[in-house]
């Protein structure tokens, strides 16, 4: 670890994180791209796939010089490299240790799923949309849940249905960014995915 090197936030071009990661790999600049690992559906069909945490940024360890700020801020695919009119800003070393300890060997985090008993969530569409329920315990079927329904005369009433028919009653990020996506990412607890499968590392 090089001394007097901090590490800075990088924003990349619209889908050019890889791109800025090897680029810099290959200048023998320590670069860091933290993925979670999301969940797609298109009909019937679903997969998972690693994707950028943060889209469109990325981080990168080196020395502030003036040769190495101009190595980075001149990379092929890079937008800008965060900070203000005094130079780049420095992400704390905490921040990436945690992200790399929650990606492990798997190199992407996988989100924690929201859904546990007694999880109070909102009907997102369908027949029951914008009625409010409780996670009662998880279905038989894989990404499927029993919900407690409140409907008349406060009797719940059992619906079974999936994951993505749900959302949470009250959507926060576990580090106080309530954006889904982060408008000013400099400071990183820049923001995290929301909705259903991301909430933030807890």
């Amino acid at each position: 670890m090089s001394i007097g090197a901090f590490w800075y936030a990088i924003q990349s071009k619209v889908r050019a994180e890889q791109r800025v990661f090897d680029h810099l790999l290959g200048k023998d600049i320590d670069t860091f791209l933290p993925r979670l690992l999301v969940r797609h559906r298109h009909g019937s069909r679903r997969w998972e796939s690693p994707e950028p945490l943060f889209p469109g940024y990325l981080f990168a360890r080196f020395q502030p010089t003036p040769h190495l700020i101009h190595q980075v801020r001149w990379a092929p695919g890079v937008r800008r490299l965060l900070g203000d009119d005094d130079g780049p800003i420095p992400v704390a070393d905490d921040v990436i240790e945690y992200l790399r300890e929650r990606q492990g060997e798997r190199g992407f985090i996988v989100p924690r799923q929201p859904f546990v008993p007694g999880t109070r969530v909102r009907f997102r569409r369908g027949p029951f949309a914008l009625l409010e329920g409780v996670i009662d315990r998880p279905a038989s079927r894989a990404d499927r849940v029993r919900v407690l329904l409140l409907l008349l005369m406060h009797t719940p009433v059992a619906v079974e249905v999936h994951v993505d028919e749900l959302t949470l009653f009250e959507e926060r990020s576990r580090l106080g960014v309530e954006a889904e996506r982060p408008g000013q990412p400099g400071l990183v607890a820049m923001g995290e995915r929301g909705g259903v499968w991301w909430q933030g590392p807890t």
